[in-house]
C-alpha cells in the first residue's frame, strides 16, 4: 500500500511506466524512498501502557485530514473523506484498514498488527505492516493517525462508528448468473494507446507484447506484469460484459472486443490484449542495459559511453 496522500492520479504506476519507458529500468529503491520495507522496533515506553487497547478497539472512519497545513473536511482529491481510511482494531492485536481511492470507489483492505506504548501518560497505538506503519492517539473522542516512518505534517482524523458507511454500488443486477469464463486466463498486450499515441511495436526498448501481461483468475484476483513488475489487483463484474479491476488508487474497466480484451483506465490509457497459453519469456534486466543513462537523455550533448 502506498502512502495515502502521496499519489497524484489513478493508475499512477502505469502512467509513470509509459512516460519513463525510455529511462533505465532500475530495480533498486531510491535511497530517499519514504516506503519502509522493515518493521521498526517500538520506542521504549516511559510509563506503563495499557496494551489491552480497549480504548482503541472498534471501527473508526476518517472524516477530516490535514495535509501540508491544508485542511480537508468534505473530500480529498475528489474522493469522500470516508474513502481515505476505515480502520477496525481487534482485541487480538490485529487491525484492518480499508481504502477506496480508485475511480470507481472499490474498497481494498490491508492487514496490520498493533501494539501500544506510553510516553508522558499518552498511549500511542502503533499500526504495523511492512509498507505503511501508522501511529494513532486519542484526542477528545477521536483518533488521530499519522505516518510512523516519516514526518510529513499529515494527520488523518477518524471518529468511532458502529458500522462503516457503504460506498455506492455501480454494478447492475443479475450478475450472479452471468458467465465470465471468457475473461479468465493469460493475456498479452499487442496495442497500447496512451494520451492519444498508439504503440504496436515497442514501448521504448521493450516489445509491446511483453509490456503488459495480465492473468485474470477465478478467485476474483488478477496479476498484471507492467514492464516486468507484477501488480496485484481485485476484480468484480460491473455489467454482464464488463469487469472492473482495481487496487487501492488505480482501476481499469475490462471488456471484450471479439477475441481481444480491452483494458481502459478511463484516463487516456487503453491496452488491447490477446489470449495466450504462456507468457512470452523476456529478460527485462538484460534489455535495460541497452538504455542510455538518464543524464544522457537529459543532456543529449553529453557523449554516450562506448560499448
Amino acid at each position: 500500500m502506498r502512502k495515502l496522500f502521496t499519489f497524484c492520479t489513478a493508475a499512477a504506476i502505469l502512467t509513470s511506466c509509459l512516460s519513463g519507458c525510455n529511462t533505465k529500468k532500475n530495480t533498486k529503491k531510491p535511497e530517499n524512498t519514504t516506503v519502509n520495507t522493515t518493521t521498526s522496533a517500538p520506542p521504549e515506553p516511559t510509563t506503563q501502557a495499557d496494551n489491552s487497547g480497549k480504548h482503541f478497539l472498534g471501527k473508526w472512519e476518517a472524516y477530516k485530514a490535514i495535509v501540508f497545513g491544508k485542511e480537508y473536511e468534505t473530500e480529498y482529491a475528489g474522493y469522500p473523506l470516508s474513502a481515505v481510511a476505515k480502520v477496525e482494531i481487534f482485541d487480538d492485536h490485529t487491525a484492518t484498514m480499508i481504502v477506496a481511492l480508485n475511480p470507481h470507489g472499490k474498497e481494498h483492505s490491508y492487514d496490520y498488527t498493533w501494539d501500544i506504548t506510553n510516553e508522558d501518560g499518552v498511549d500511542t497505538l502503533h499500526l504495523r505492516n511492512p509498507d505503511d506503519p501508522y501511529d494513532c492517539i486519542l484526542e477528545r473522542g477521536q483518533m488521530v493517525m499519522t505516518y510512523a516512518d516519516i514526518d510529513e505534517d499529515t494527520q488523518i482524523f477518524l471518529t468511532p462508528q458502529s458500522e462503516f458507511s457503504t460506498p455506492q454500488k455501480t454494478t447492475e443486477a443479475g450478475l450472479d448468473k452471468a458467465d465470465f469464463s471468457k475473461f479468465m486466463g493469460k493475456w498479452e498486450s499487442y496495442e497500447v494507446t496512451s494520451d492519444g499515441v498508439t504503440y504496436t511495436d515497442t514501448l521504448g526498448v521493450y516489445p509491446v507484447n511483453v509490456s503488459f501481461c495480465l492473468e485474470l483468475k477465478n478467485d476474483r484476483t488478477s496479476t498484471m506484469n507492467v514492464f516486468g513488475e507484477p501488480q496485484d489487483y481485485e476484480w468484480e463484474p460491473e455489467k454482464k460484459e464488463q469487469l472492473y479491476m482495481w487496487s487501492d488508487y488505480e482501476g481499469f474497466v475490462i471488456k471484450h472486443d471479439g477475441d481481444s480484451l480491452i483494458i481502459d483506465d478511463e484516463a487516456g490509457l487503453v491496452i488491447k490484449l490477446k489470449k495466450v497459453d504462456k507468457f512470452t519469456d523476456y529478460d527485462f534486466t538484460s534489455a535495460a542495459e541497452d538504455i542510455p543513462d538518464e543524464n544522457i537523455l537529459l543532456d543529449p550533448t553529453e557523449e554516450e559511453p562506448s560499448t
